[in-house]
């Protein structure tokens, strides 16, 4: 799967003799999913950064995390920074990382929080709270969001359980369905502009994040 494109799908060329993996992807309508999306997520898929500087990258970011575990097992504490990270994340983010992949990690953060708050809707006779993330650019992301985001999935299953085994009932289908609180993808993200230093896909940032994320938390949070 080597073959580049330039991200209009709708006027790519097809040659049988060598057809393109990325628009057969993008043809096939076999998973429902978000037209947007599904160009962002196979321009992210087929870029020159994945292709060549993921498999460089990726060795060294698992190295990472080995040596970072065997430091931390001395000095488990010493680097956490909750604030630190988050304001290198977003810096990383803005400075080196494509807009296509800036955006879905976004809009990551607006469908988690519509997911919890629509399953909370529908589980009637329970009152889980809520946290909703919903960023607009980067900078907001500064505010601890990417720790809140995982402590509000953690919380909202321990919550959501405790008083389901309190009331001794298992979730069954409501009556009818409430998605009053789904936007239809329509987040209101800012738009991001992509300079030339902002060439990183998504799935090397995520690699080499992991090692931060493990370097500036505690075990626990990691």
């Amino acid at each position: 799967m080597s073959q580049s494109h330039p991200g209009d799908f709708e006027s790519m060329t097809h040659d049988p003799r060598d057809p393109n993996p990325w628009l057969a992807l993008y043809l096939d309508q076999s998973t429902p999913i978000d037209e947007k999306v599904k160009k962002a997520w196979l321009r992210e898929s087929s870029s020159w950064s994945r292709q060549f500087i993921l498999p460089v990258v990726r060795p060294f970011a698992r190295g990472a995390i080995v040596l970072l575990q065997l430091i931390k097992t001395v000095i488990p504490n010493a680097f956490t920074s909750s604030w630190a990270l988050h304001r290198l994340l977003a810096w990383a983010l803005h400075t080196f990382v494509r807009p296509d992949a800036n955006w879905l990690i976004l809009r990551h953060f607006h469908m988690g929080s519509e997911i919890l708050d629509f399953i909370a809707r529908n589980v009637p006779g329970t009152n889980v709270p809520l946290r909703p993330l919903r960023p607009a650019n980067l900078d907001q992301l500064r505010d601890h969001l990417f720790l809140q985001h995982d402590l509000n999935l953690f919380n909202f299953v321990i919550n959501l359980n405790r008083e389901l085994r309190a009331q001794q009932r298992e979730i069954k289908p409501p009556p009818a369905l409430d998605t009053q609180g789904i936007s239809e993808g329509q987040f209101g993200i800012e738009a991001m502009l992509g300079r030339w230093h902002n060439f990183v896909d998504l799935q090397t940032a995520i690699e080499l994040f992991t090692p931060v994320y493990q370097l500036f938390l505690t075990d626990n949070d990691f």
